[in-house]
């Protein structure tokens, strides 16, 4: 079974992507927004910091790239059942949540996801409840309780609707990064096929050629 794509409502490219905060707007035009604003953001409690994760700039209603990786980097997700159920969890965690879900891929040992936060302070607990359910059923597919599945999730500001088309671009062609298959359209587990349908095979031709990912610095070894 083949995951229905999303509906139209949620996938619509943005139109203004900049923030109503002032002190967020300018993450839009510095790529080092985190340390430049970093006495604004801390004052109006954007930004967090804990000693094992990498530091978040929280905006609520806003564009995030999010990875997130298997333990050790293994192939938990290892077949189309598992794939499946995650699929299937991240969709009903992001509708919990008020969230919009504009492009993802899901391969053997990590995902990718380009979605609108309604809540942006809500994203750790909404990754947790992701691995959380998907953790315990791919356990329960491969006997192993209490089996440690998820590592850890990367999260990224948006920063204009250039970078919100790179990073798409990117997740769309992950699979053929990591030799899965060598045309995305032969790849099931991702927002491809949406795409395919929606922009043509000329528009999506158009969207890589004039947003490669060789501008992207994407955090992916796996």
């Amino acid at each position: 079974m083949t995951p229905s794509p999303q509906s139209k409502k949620n996938i619509l490219p943005p139109g203004n992507l900049e923030p109503k905060n002032r002190s967020a707007q300018a993450c839009l035009c510095s790529r080092s927004f985190v340390s430049a604003l970093r006495k604004t953001i801390v004052k109006e409690k954007y930004f967090k910091r804990s000693l094992h994760t990498p530091a978040h700039l929280f905006i609520n209603d806003y564009y995030y790239f999010i990875t997130a990786g298997c333990y050790h980097k293994k192939a938990y997700l290892d077949c189309d059942g598992k794939k499946e159920f995650l699929y299937k969890t991240i969709c009903e965690e992001l509708k919990r949540y008020f969230c919009e879900l504009h492009g993802w891929a899901v391969l053997d040992n990590h995902y990718h996801l380009l979605t609108k936060l309604k809540d942006a302070f809500s994203l750790p607990k909404l990754i947790q409840s992701i691995h959380s359910k998907s953790a315990i059923s791919m356990n329960r597919m491969d006997r192993q309780p209490g089996r440690k599945v998820w590592y850890d999730y990367w999260d990224e500001c948006i920063r204009d609707q250039e970078d919100f088309y790179t990073k798409l671009n990117y997740i769309l062609l992950n699979p053929v990064k990591h030799g899965y298959v060598d045309d995305p359209c032969k790849y099931k587990f991702s927002s491809y096929q949406f795409y395919f349908k929606e922009k043509g095979k000329k528009g999506l031709k158009i969207l890589m050629r004039n947003h490669a990912i060789e501008r992207l610095e994407a955090e992916d070894d796996f």
